[in-house]
């Protein structure tokens, strides 16, 4: 832990009030990052870096689009710069690190807003800060990780001998050593390395480009490229899956189950064809950033693996949980039954080995997580993967703290927007806080200071009494468009 982090970890408990009456006992997590890396030897020089990039606008002056490494997400719902800072530079970093334990975790600065700019007040600067400590302030200090606000890449405090552990591959943390080669992860996270793997998957078609970098210039030849990409998909029996490779929070995948979602997602489809085309370029050519694929959509519904591999290529069992998916396939959370989690462990024992095997000779290790479905023949085949931390992590890390409590079923909800401050959310449910039912992940309010956008996971004894309990949240609950 560097000096300023000490400090600012140090400011952070004087400056911050407590919003609850009652202060609840911390919450002890089963396991940590830190303890999973440190099976390795190599905790102590990791710093966690889990800001999620954008595909095309620069969410802070600090953070710049990447251009080596590409992203795709034509169905994100919103534009709003400052919106998507929120999500990506602290809501999900805070989810993600949430089960870091006593490591370092940079989270970027947001951009001052007007007010903030002009108000004679320093901690109105800071409002981001103090959510962010007082999300970690619930767990028991010998799990708390150390937080460091950046305002650029630049800024992130390191060791001769740090190492950064990461989400995506981003252009800004390319000059600093990383625990795992950037372009290795990149190619780990990519839909069309899964599905040329030795891995099971259902049947893909994979649509690569045949232009160059040389040629991304000829703005005609594009057009046609694009044309002869999307072609097969105009034709492909019903249903199937459209997918981008490199797509941020399934937010370039597209269920095409009747022709009007076909013509829908081509709609979407042919201009970002077109801006991954011109985004080829020579540090990124042979990464294979340009394609599209065509997957058979199964029937039923996919389970969401989480688990850690280790160093010399073991999976570690997190947790199984049902994935919270909407009708367009946006991911909004997870839930499980902790009474299930034995023999679900069991059943994925299997496949759980081949993953690990699989990106072990990728070079990847850490936290990782994989969506599986059975088919007709009772195959388990990997849908997805998620070569990273992900969101259902926690739940598996909450398994003692809830069932110690008498609490077998769980959910995760993200992103949440709530038209609440948490100075008001903590009032509404000061006695699901305190008990330990609810469990806030991350939050962070928005620049209204009247709403909030976060992840909460609520816990109960059952289902039934579960639903009670999301409806009450629910009330509150503001729909993302």
């Amino acid at each position: 832990m560097n000096f300023l982090g000490i400090l600012g970890q140090l400011c952070g408990v004087l400056a911050r009030p407590k919003m609850i009456s009652r202060i609840p006992a911390p919450i002890v997590l089963d396991t940590t990052l830190r303890d999973l890396y440190a099976s390795a030897g190599d905790d102590e020089n990791i710093i966690l870096v889990y800001a999620v990039p954008t595909a095309d606008i620069q969410m802070s002056a600090g953070v710049p689009i990447s251009r080596k490494f590409s992203y795709q997400s034509p169905a994100c719902p919103t534009k709003d710069s400052d919106i998507l800072a929120r999500e990506f530079l602290q809501l999900v970093p805070q989810l993600f690190g949430f089960i870091a334990g006593k490591m370092p975790l940079i989270l970027f600065d947001l951009d001052p807003d007007q007010d903030e700019t002009s108000s004679s007040d320093p901690s109105s600067q800071r409002s981001h800060r103090m959510d962010a400590y007082n999300v970690f302030d619930r767990l028991d200090p010998s799990q708390r990780p150390f937080l460091d606000f950046v305002p650029s890449a630049e800024s992130i405090p390191l060791e001769s001998t740090s190492r950064l552990a990461i989400i995506n591959p981003m252009d800004c943390l390319l000059p600093y050593p990383h625990l795992v080669s950037p372009e290795a992860h990149y190619t780990a996270l990519s839909k069309r390395a899964l599905a040329k793997s030795p891995l099971p998957t259902p049947t893909t078609l994979v649509i690569d480009t045949i232009l160059g970098p040389a040629q991304t210039s000829d703005a005609e030849l594009l057009v046609f490229e694009a044309e002869r990409m999307l072609k097969p998909l105009t034709t492909h029996a019903l249903p199937f899956v459209a997918k981008l490779p490199q797509a941020l929070s399934g937010q370039g995948v597209f269920l095409i189950r009747t022709e009007e979602e076909r013509a829908a997602a081509l709609a979407v489809l042919q201009p970002e064809t077109l801006r991954m085309l011109r985004g080829m370029n020579e540090e990124n050519a042979h990464l294979d950033t340009c394609c599209i694929l065509a997957q058979d959509l199964l029937p039923g519904d996919a389970v969401a693996l989480s688990l850690f591999i280790t160093k010399d290529g073991k999976a570690v069992f997190n947790a199984c949980c049902t994935q919270l998916v909407d009708s367009e396939g946006n991911w909004g959370g997870g839930s499980l039954d902790y009474r299930e989690q034995d023999q679900l462990r069991e059943k994925y024992r299997s496949i759980m080995a081949q993953l690990a095997s699989y990106v072990h000779t990728l070079g990847y290790w850490g936290p990782m997580g994989a969506d599986i479905m059975t088919d007709e023949e009772g195959h388990q085949l990997v849908i997805d993967m998620n070569i990273r931390v992900t969101g259902s992590h926690p739940l598996g890390a909450l398994r003692g703290h809830f069932t110690r409590l008498g609490l077998n079923v769980a959910v995760l909800l993200f992103p949440l927007l709530l038209r609440l401050t948490k100075d008001q959310f903590e009032r509404e449910f000061e006695e699901e806080l305190h008990s330990g039912s609810l469990v806030v992940n991350a939050w962070v309010h928005m620049r209204d200071r009247k709403t909030s956008m976060t992840t909460i996971t609520l816990a109960a004894g059952g289902k039934e009494s579960l639903d009670e309990f999301l409806a009450r949240v629910n009330v509150f609950k503001i729909e993302m468009h």
